[in-house]
């Protein structure tokens, strides 16, 4: 094991395309997105120690139970189940990723913490490996242990890589209201949605097949939720703004923006959490 602390960047998982089908037999959604990490998101920082702990720190931690519920923790110990190992970790995070916001911040907490003790206890385990443990925990874990530019399907254990993808200046805005999932999927299903259809092929203009995209989740969520149209109205309404649309099941969403002083000036100006970001692949 190593004495050194090991850090690993849990980024912002932002899904630019969302395609979902009705439940399955076993409740899961088959879906087929595509995925890309912001340089921006939470921290996870390990240090040798003799059990397990986490503490936390930023002010969407607020909103974290330190506990066994904690998916910082539950990925820890099913990484020692696995592998073994008997060594513990002090384990930090750094949460900057608003929670229930539709960026896989749990998920992405939980995948920075398997890379990040996958180094400190000396496994150098492969990613696909990790994947198996991280989609026991999350459908979105096993993408953002890869957190580069991919395209998702199934439940999310099926990833296909995407080299040489686009790097987009964006901004991403939380109109600051709390998204659970769960009833997101229900007022979806309660729609009669048709099967899941394939995405159409991508051309070399990305951005125009983006446009022809779209997220099946972000009509059920306005629904629900005004503030979520209140603030996509108000991102296609800035000047420098290419596409807007929300990410995952919400609140949050992005825009894409013409270069990274539109982002910024976007940013700035909005009452509210906003950041200017670069959506590419994240981890660091």
């Amino acid at each position: 094991m190593s004495d050194t602390p090991v850090t690993e960047l849990a980024a912002a998982k932002v899904n630019l395309t969302l395609r979902v089908g009705p439940a399955r037999a076993d409740g899961y959604h088959p879906l087929d997105s595509l995925v890309v990490f912001a340089d921006w998101g939470d921290r996870i920082e390990v240090r040798p120690a003799p059990g397990l702990l986490l503490t936390m720190s930023g002010e969407a931690s607020r909103a974290l139970a330190p506990d066994g519920s904690n998916l910082v923790l539950k990925a820890a110990r099913a990484l020692q189940a696995e592998s073994g190992v008997t060594d513990g970790a002090m384990i930090r995070l750094h949460k900057q990723i608003p929670v229930e916001a539709g960026l896989g911040g749990g998920s992405a907490d939980a995948a920075a913490t398997l890379r990040a003790l996958n180094r400190l206890w000396g496994l150098n385990w492969p990613l696909d490996r990790l994947a198996e443990i991280g989609l026991a925990l999350g459908a979105d874990v096993p993408a953002c242990l890869y957190s580069r530019p991919l395209r998702m399907r199934g439940i999310g254990e099926w990833i296909d890589i995407l080299p040489g993808f686009d790097a987009f200046d964006a901004v991403i805005l939380n109109p600051g209201v709390r998204v659970p999932t769960g009833p997101i999927f229900k007022a979806f299903d309660a729609a009669d949605p048709a099967p899941l259809a394939d995405s159409w092929p991508m051309g070399d203009n990305r951005l125009d097949w983006l446009r022809g995209e779209r997220n099946d989740l972000e009509a059920p969520a306005m629904a629900r939720h005004t503030a979520i149209a209140a603030a996509l109205d108000w991102l296609r309404g800035r000047d420098g703004v290419a596409l807007a649309r929300m990410s995952g099941s919400g609140a949050s969403c992005y825009a894409l923006c013409q270069d990274r002083a539109a982002a910024e000036a976007i940013a700035a100006d909005y009452d509210g959490f906003a950041i200017a970001v670069r959506l590419e692949g994240g981890a660091r």
